[in-house]
């Protein structure tokens, strides 16, 4: 037997008929009363139910195509990573010195995990931040004035930059 509810009915004060409670209201309406219903909560609803549905129905999809044989059909948000890790495949077929190569990665990443350690160290002392942060501010100051402030310098620094990026495309 379905749970059931007894509404009086507003104009008459008799009581209506049992409502189900299990099916849902009409999208406009409130059960038994007349009144409008509240609005559903931002976020909550409008934005769950697309992702959700989107991904049963690639699932469903790639179901059926497992069923029938058929290679599924990849996913859109992991075309672009699938085609940078073949990219990455590619380039690391051709290095020759794989040894160096993760040598140096290794290096880096450890380099700059210590560098993260020592910056936050720097940073828990009571007078350096701040100290720093001037020094910063004042040699970037001192950069633009230097460099960038005047045309004929602006033009020597570009001029230099190109010739440093010539040199390292080079070789």
């Amino acid at each position: 037997m379905a749970p059931t509810t007894v509404v009086a009915a507003p104009a008459t004060g008799a009581v209506a008929s049992s409502v189900d409670v299990g099916k849902a209201a009409a999208p406009g309406r409130s059960v038994g009363l007349g009144l409008p219903a509240l609005p559903p909560l931002p976020g909550l609803a409008a934005h769950a139910q697309p992702r959700v549905a989107s991904f049963c129905k690639r699932f469903a999809r790639n179901v059926v195509a497992m069923a029938a044989g058929e290679p599924a059909a990849p996913l859109a948000d992991n075309a672009e990573l699938t085609e940078f890790i073949n990219a990455l495949k590619q380039e690391w077929d051709r290095v020759e010195d794989k040894y160096a190569v993760t040598t140096l990665a290794v290096a880096a990443t450890l380099g700059m995990w210590s560098a993260g350690g020592v910056v936050s160290a720097i940073d828990r002392l009571p007078v350096v931040p701040g100290l720093m942060e001037a020094v910063g501010i004042g040699y970037s100051g001192w950069f633009a004035y230097k460099n960038l402030l005047f045309k004929p310098d602006r033009k020597a620094f570009f001029a230099k930059v190109r010739n440093i990026y010539e040199d390292i495309i080079s070789g």
